[in-house]
């Protein structure tokens, strides 16, 4: 398997990283490694020096490697920095399975010359394109190293608050993430209280908020991706789409599955949350005469005919049937926002 050139792979990653809702902000136009980018994200800005290859099969064939293990060839690299304000990123893309890995900088401060290569197992990258994300422990030359995986949709998560999961470095951590992708209610704090020691305790609490926090950072992604980065209404992309919630956040049935996201640009989203526009269970698009005579009693209906006749008939949904939103959570919707009783079908 051939390697993909550097200026390719920096670009896809670019670009999935600014379809998640990202501003990329070069530091230069090199096409070389390492690359320096500022990543703007809805939560934080990331100042980040990226080093990437491609992840091929071991060298050598199934005689001289393992089957079943994936690598990176660390060409035309002397060191990895640390640096202050920097995140080092040092991770490869596999085409075979669609999904990103990334190594630890700190376990890698001196190597060889002579392209040495960072290692994976094909299981591993196969767990991430399952559940989004993997961890794999691996020794290293400065101590053993948790390797980590995550789909295209975890990109951005993973640049800007995954740091933490190179840092559960047990035998047990691996398969902690794993059940933490989708925990029962009562898994959390058991992972937490059968710690060994009160290092470990601390160490689960951090894997636990972590994992926590990547749970609900997939909603957004997975919606846009989901609706092809466009407003189910008007089919804008432009950066300018969030992912909504039909049912509320602060409401006790809404959850962060797929089945409750729409796709909406800002001015869309902010209709619907505001309860001007609706969309019934049939996806057919409404207005609400109660919004409409607020806004008429507030001298705010500037702009509602041009509105109005913008709207289509009914939302665009994705090719995916499991995507799209359920008929209930449209209806839920509906009355958490105090629509009309007679507009709610």
């Amino acid at each position: 398997m051939r390697g993909i050139p550097f200026p390719k792979l920096i670009a896809n990653f670019i670009a999935t990283v600014e379809r998640s809702g990202a501003t990329i902000l070069r530091a230069d136009e090199t096409s070389q490694r390492p690359l320096q980018l500022r990543i703007l994200g809805p939560d934080n800005t990331t100042f980040c020096c990226i080093f990437l290859w491609t992840i091929t099969p071991g060298g050598g064939g199934p005689a001289v490697r393992p089957a079943n293990e994936r690598r990176i060839q660390l060409t035309n690299v002397s060191q990895f920095p640390l640096r202050p304000g920097m995140r080092t990123i040092v991770g490869g893309w596999s085409d075979e399975f669609g999904v990103y890995a990334f190594w630890d900088p700190r376990r890698h401060r001196n190597f060889s010359s002579r392209s040495p290569s960072l290692q994976i197992r094909a299981d591993v990258l196969e767990q991430a394109t399952r559940d989004g994300i993997a961890t794999f422990l691996r020794p290293s030359a400065e101590g053993r190293e948790v390797v980590v995986a995550v789909d295209s949709p975890s990109l951005l998560w993973y640049i800007q608050n995954g740091e933490a999961l190179h840092n559960t470095d047990t035998d047990t951590g691996a398969q902690l993430v794993h059940d933490l992708v989708s925990p029962a209610p009562e898994s959390e704090q058991r992972i937490i209280e059968s710690s060994g020691s009160e290092n470990e305790t601390i160490r689960r609490l951090e894997l636990v908020e972590t994992m926590r926090a990547f749970r609900e950072s997939r909603f957004r992604p997975q919606v846009l991706q989901a609706y092809s980065y466009c407003c189910a209404v008007c089919g804008c992309a432009l950066k300018l789409v969030d992912a909504a919630h039909i049912i509320p956040v602060s409401h006790p049935r809404s959850t962060d599955d797929i089945d409750n996201g729409i796709a909406l640009c800002r001015l869309h989203h902010s209709a619907y949350d505001n309860g001007l526009l609706g969309i019934r269970s049939t996806h057919e698009i409404i207005l609400n005469p109660s919004a409409i005579s607020r806004l008429r009693d507030a001298s705010l209906l500037n702009g509602l005919e041009e509105f109005r006749n913008a709207l289509p008939r009914i939302i665009r949904v994705p090719a995916s049937r499991e995507a799209g939103p359920r008929p209930e959570n449209l209806r839920t919707g509906l009355e958490a926002r105090q629509w009309p009783k007679h507009l709610v079908v």
